[in-house]
């Protein structure tokens, strides 16, 4: 249950950085251009599969536990960045890049940890119901920020809220799901 509520909070950053990152440089930035908006969106996911690759060598809990605070300082990074006086789009491409990284990492941590601790026939039904909570975490907080937007929050208020309430997830899982392992836990590759 941690894993999984991980995963889906890991990747609700994602989603929720994803999903308003082009209306944010739109709006926060004054920044609509399309080439912009595609590459911040490649820095979050590259930095998701380069957390991954530079990682091989380390146990899963130190990956998910770097992941994890990779992610809460992005999330800290990107409210900042929507919420100063003048926003800051340096600190708005940073942040992403910290959630992407964090997402990825958790990823990679929390199926080392789940898998080194399921028997080898239920690893593939394991995988499946963290790659379910990985879709759920992009999707949700997309659509939830949505409705906030449509019902009139302010794009750095919505940001604010669902950082929160993200952070506070990974964390909260986090704290599940390292409390529960050995510090024997696996490297992963």
């Amino acid at each position: 249950m941690p894993a999984g509520a991980a995963t889906l909070a890991a990747f609700a950053a994602n989603g929720l950085f994803a999903g308003l990152s082009g209306l944010l440089l739109a709006t926060t930035f004054n920044h609509a251009s399309h080439a912009l908006a595609g590459v911040t969106l490649f820095i979050v996911f590259t930095a998701g599969v380069l957390s991954q690759l530079v990682t091989a060598r380390l146990r899963a809990s130190r990956v998910f536990a770097l992941g994890t605070i990779s992610m809460l300082v992005g999330l800290v990074l990107l409210v900042t960045a929507v919420r100063l006086s003048t926003p800051s789009l340096a600190l708005f491409l940073v942040s992403g890049g910290l959630i992407g990284a964090g997402a990825g990492a958790v990823f990679k941590g929390t199926t080392g940890l789940v898998l080194d601790g399921t028997a080898p026939e239920n690893r593939v039904a394991m995988t499946a119901e963290l790659l379910i909570a990985l879709f759920v975490g992009l999707s949700v907080p997309v659509v939830g920020a949505g409705v906030a937007l449509d019902r009139g929050a302010s794009a750095p208020n919505t940001v604010l809220a669902f950082a929160i309430l993200v952070g506070l997830g990974v964390a909260g899982a986090g704290w599940g799901l390292l409390a529960r392992r050995p510090e024997s836990s696996p490297r992963v590759a």
